[in-house]
């Protein structure tokens, strides 16, 4: 017995509408987190201060080259961290494009893991999540803030997205951004605290002391945020795309 297969379905009237709407974006970010970093290389007893990628991280930053690769991308930014900029690596060949390092972008520093073994670390972060709530502002023990971290990150990206034009400007309660002369795409190839800190600042979302919980990406995952026209004169950004994962499952890494 044979099946017919299914009519194609021409969309409506708001999926087109909203597709347009999306068509009208002025700028694009994409944000990479960095692939598994090696912290005991070699069979080490203690961690490394910073840690490159294994080889599984090293194919996962090579999977998200091919998907990445693909995209117009028109700038790299990077983090100054050795797994950050392992990573960018490969997209970075793929495009021809030289990555630029900005040292706002590394992640939280954790001054407190220094010298101290896997299971110790696991205790130390363990331990740390179950402090007070409000303590949390206060970043990991013995390390930076969550505060420092947060104002650190932001101005990175306000400095990153001015170099294509686009200013942040307060408007009554919101940030609105100027809208850029042309339409640029980039990349920004982080860390998952640090990604995360980026996503609630180009959307507004006021800051919380685990933004690495609330938007939590996984090793070598990509989102995507756009800046569409809104008011009078502005852009507001808007995630269309959050932790893909994509490549990473088709090639059994994730």
């Amino acid at each position: 017995m044979t099946h017919a297969k299914p009519e194609a379905m021409e969309p409506g009237a708001q999926a087109r509408r909203e597709a347009r709407q999306r068509e009208e974006a002025v700028a694009h970010v994409i944000l990479l987190r960095h692939g598994e970093p090696d912290w005991y290389p070699g069979g080490r007893a203690v961690a490394v201060d910073d840690a490159g990628l294994s080889a599984r991280g090293r194919a996962q930053a090579r999977c998200a080259a091919v998907a990445l690769g693909k995209e117009r991308v028109d700038a790299i930014y990077v983090s100054p961290l050795r797994r950050a900029r392992e990573t960018a690596a490969p997209l970075a060949e793929t495009l021809g494009i030289t990555p630029v390092t900005v040292p706002g972008l590394a992640e939280i520093s954790i001054e407190g893991v220094t010298g101290l073994s896997q299971r110790d670390v696991d205790h130390y972060f363990l331990e740390a999540t179950r402090r007070p709530l409000v303590e949390h502002w206060e970043g990991w023990p013995r390390s930076e803030s969550f505060r420092d971290f947060h104002t650190r990150v932001c101005d990175a990206l306000d400095g990153v997205l001015a170099r294509h034009g686009m200013i942040p400007v307060r408007e009554h309660d919101f940030t609105v951004w100027e809208q850029p002369k042309r339409s640029d795409t980039i990349v920004i190839v982080a860390h998952g605290g640090t990604n995360a800190v980026l996503i609630t600042h180009l959307l507004d979302v006021p800051p919380v002391p685990w933004e690495w919980v609330r938007f939590e990406s996984e090793l070598a995952a990509y989102s995507i945020l756009q800046a569409r026209p809104l008011g009078q004169r502005g852009c507001i950004w808007s995630l269309i795309d959050f932790n893909e994962v994509e490549h990473l499952r088709a090639a059994d890494l994730r």
